[in-house]
């Protein structure tokens, strides 16, 4: 029911502001976003006794919801469009809800008579509430922000239980240039499960290429402290393209360096988006991962060979208005 009337509210936001296409000002933005992740899981390990094939598959479906409100205004008189926000130096408030399903299967086929056979399947059902503020300061060029998400997990199967978790986010940064900001973000994440901080530094700059081109570049790292040895360490970087004010393409890369070994993964992701009229986008993206090794059986003196493919790609419209 959430999922259709946020569609409702979306489809009429557009027929809104398309009657004003034209404007250049504005003090809204509602999205909606489909994403989808896929991931296959296989290994293999010889015993002395015999061999265990061991295989999960992982299907991910969400849907979100955004709306922002732009409290000092939003103009896109300057630079590509999918960048307003960036260069006007915007402040806004951000609202956010989101439902995710997770529909997995895990199996394991033993000869082995010290290692059973083994297949199950669970589901998982999630929803996220989400605010955030960001406050600029446009004439000194320095920036605030702060977040919170309540998140609400349900599962199903051999896996059962519930699992809520509270995040809260306080950053900081400043634009050292008109279009080059650095900022530092730290947030904590308190649930049933552990606690989980992370302290992150991004750095974005929006360049000219030629006469008409523009570029962008994202960096950032962060460092994740969790219990249970949930440690790592994510660097990222992005490159974006915009031969004109209403069209952006790019990709992004990101690698994570994790004390558990079933974390350590790359991933690489190709996005596009386009503005059909000067207030209404609509964006998509692919990515795939190179996961290290799931790890869901570990035998001393086994041989063991793995394999692990993970896939996801999405699609967004936004209006402002």
């Amino acid at each position: 029911m959430a999922t259709r009337t946020g569609i409702s509210a979306l489809l009429t936001a557009t027929l809104l502001a398309t009657t004003g296409a034209a404007a250049e000002d504005f003090d809204f933005e509602v999205g909606l976003t489909y994403d989808r992740t896929q991931l296959d899981f296989e290994q293999t390990i010889t015993t002395n006794e015999g061999s265990i094939f061991n295989s999960t598959e992982v299907d991910t479906d969400g849907w979100s919801l955004t709306g922002s409100w732009f409290f000092a205004g939003l103009s896109d008189e300057e630079g590509p469009r999918a960048r307003a926000a960036f260069v006007d130096r915007a402040s806004v408030l951000n609202v956010g809800y989101a439902t995710t399903d997770i529909s997995a299967s895990a199996s394991i086929q033993s000869s082995d008579p010290q290692i059973p056979s083994f297949d199950d399947s669970f589901k998982s059902d999630g929803d996220v509430y989400a605010l955030d503020v960001r406050y600029v300061w446009r004439e000194s060029g320095w920036f605030g922000s702060a977040g919170i998400a309540q998140t609400d997990t349900s599962v199903s199967g051999v896996f059962g239980g519930s699992n809520d978790s509270t995040v809260w986010r306080l950053g900081a940064g400043k634009y050292l240039f008109d279009t080059t900001t650095l900022a530092l973000d730290y947030s904590q994440s308190d649930d049933d499960g552990g606690d989980v901080s992370n302290l992150s530094v991004t750095f974005s700059h929006l360049g000219d290429m030629g006469e008409t081109w523009q570029y962008g570049v994202d960096l950032g790292y962060s460092q994740t402290d969790g219990d249970a040895n949930l440690d790592s360490d994510t660097w990222s970087a992005g490159v974006l393209l915009y031969p004109n004010r209403d069209f952006e393409f790019g990709v992004r890369i990101a690698e994570t360096d994790a004390d558990f070994t079933a974390l350590d993964s790359t991933s690489y992701e190709g996005f596009v988006s386009w503005f059909v009229t000067p207030n209404v986008v609509v964006a998509a993206r692919y990515g795939v991962s190179d996961v290290e090794s799931l790890g869901n059986v570990q035998i001393p003196s086994a041989e063991t060979s793995s394999d692990t493919d993970q896939d996801s790609f999405g699609a967004s419209v936004a209006v402002r208005f």
